[in-house]
């Protein structure tokens, strides 16, 4: 399958894999994939609804380990997330349950030790991220074309409907639905 990635596609994978690594993650998910085809220059059609690279870090690095669906849930069993977060950070400080700042990818050059607990070589992909990238190859092909792009990387990986990924999508404003559509515009565009 990766012998039809473009380039640019190539890329995108090869930036989630930082991604995942920056933000301390053991598996490239779903929204490491969205990360990498943000990347750099991002890609327009995220551009113009506010997805940049920046600002979906953001968001995904905010939504913890457990957001608000989580936070119904275990409300319904009596537990007040945000009771928990307070005797934390009383505990342990501010921003004791937040994820670790991203840090910058390691240089080429002498060997640079990385930061305690972030992950060393290769980072596999975490089940709904394989399927998000045969779910592109199902894109590409619906569309008719020979390639798997960045485009087709999006519309596969929305179909995924992972949940940190609309959490973030909607934080930035957004959702699978427009983004969808700005994509598709962006490849009739293009034809």
């Amino acid at each position: 399958m990766f012998e039809r990635f473009t380039k640019e596609a190539r890329t995108a994978v090869v930036w989630a894999q930082e991604e995942a690594r920056g933000l301390y993650a053991h598996r490239v998910g779903v929204a490491h994939l969205l990360l990498g085809t943000a990347f750099r220059d991002g890609y327009p059609p995220l551009n113009q609804l506010g997805v940049t690279a920046g600002a979906l870090r953001e968001a995904i690095r905010t939504q913890g380990p457990l957001g608000a669906d989580d936070a119904a849930a275990l409300r319904s069993l009596g537990i007040d997330l945000d009771a928990v977060r307070d005797r934390a950070e009383h505990t342990f400080g501010p921003g004791a349950l937040d994820w670790p700042a991203p840090q910058p990818p390691p240089g080429r050059g002498p060997r640079r030790r990385l930061p305690e607990g972030m992950p060393k070589g290769h980072i596999p992909f975490a089940s709904e991220a394989k399927r998000a990238l045969e779910l592109s190859l199902g894109e590409a092909r619906a569309l008719q074309h020979g390639h798997i792009g960045v485009p087709h990387l999006v519309l596969g990986l929305l179909r995924t409907e992972d949940p940190t990924v609309t959490a973030a999508l909607r934080e930035l404003g957004t959702d699978g639905a427009a983004v969808r559509t700005a994509v598709l515009a962006d490849l009739r565009r293009a034809a």
